[in-house]
């Protein structure tokens, strides 16, 4: 049913929780993860006054890069097959372009499961995400113990 899984990852709480749960859920039907980190520095820092856009575009590709070493290392661990991929531009846009360019079964994405004021300030990307997806979007909120690991293995079943 689900061959091709997208991640969105951000190195966060709720992100590493996707992780887990897309890679116990790639585990059981034998699917490949493409693993996305999505940046935009010009909506970030554009605005900002003597912003650096340079400098800013290299510290996001090293967070990128950080933070896809770190899913595709649990992957392999968990001897799931993925690939790993930096996006720019608006981050909404970019996960729903790449999920149609991979042909993804499923997105799997983390949710700070913010409300009220700071959801309206700080937006959602998974909301953004589930509302104008085409395809299934499973939203993983993080622990309530945030010191719990996020590591492989507590895995969930889905039919």
């Amino acid at each position: 049913m689900f061959e091709s899984i997208l991640v969105p990852v951000d190195g966060s709480g709720p992100s590493n929780a996707a992780v887990n749960v897309a890679l116990g859920l790639a585990h059981e039907r034998k699917a490949q993860i493409t693993f996305v980190h999505a940046y935009d520095v010009i909506g970030e820092v554009g605005m900002a006054p003597h912003a650096n856009l340079g400098l800013a575009e290299q510290v996001a590709e090293d967070q990128a890069s950080d933070i896809l070493a770190a899913a595709t290392a649990a992957a392999k661990r968990a001897g799931v097959k993925s690939v790993a991929k930096t996006l720019e531009g608006n981050v909404v846009e970019e996960i729903l372009r790449e999920a149609k360019a991979t042909g993804a079964s499923i997105i799997v994405v983390g949710s700070h499961g913010r409300t009220g004021l700071s959801r309206a300030l700080l937006g959602s990307v998974s909301e953004g995400i589930a509302r104008r997806s085409d395809i299934p979007v499973l939203t993983v909120h993080a622990p309530k113990d945030e010191k719990a690991p996020h590591e492989c293995g507590k895995w969930i079943t889905i039919l």
